[in-house]
């Protein structure tokens, strides 16, 4: 085997690796039995005490002059 081949072979392999990555990831592959695990916390949201008591503040000016 040539070492053209060898290299589009490998790119080939290394596409078809990503493809089958981001099919994987992106929750298509779940069909087939296979996907990431959903990343599920109410046990959070439902343990929060007085969520509208917070406050969202801009940074700091620099200006301490």
């Amino acid at each position: 085997m040539s070492s053209k081949n060898v290299w589009r072979n490998l790119a080939f392999l290394l596409v078809l690796a990503n493809l089958l990555f981001w099919l994987w990831s992106q929750g298509f592959m779940r069909q087939m039995g296979m996907g990431p695990k959903s990343v599920q916390e109410p046990h959070r949201l439902k343990d929060q005490v007085e969520p509208q008591a917070l406050t969202l503040q801009g940074a700091a000016s620099q200006d301490s002059k």
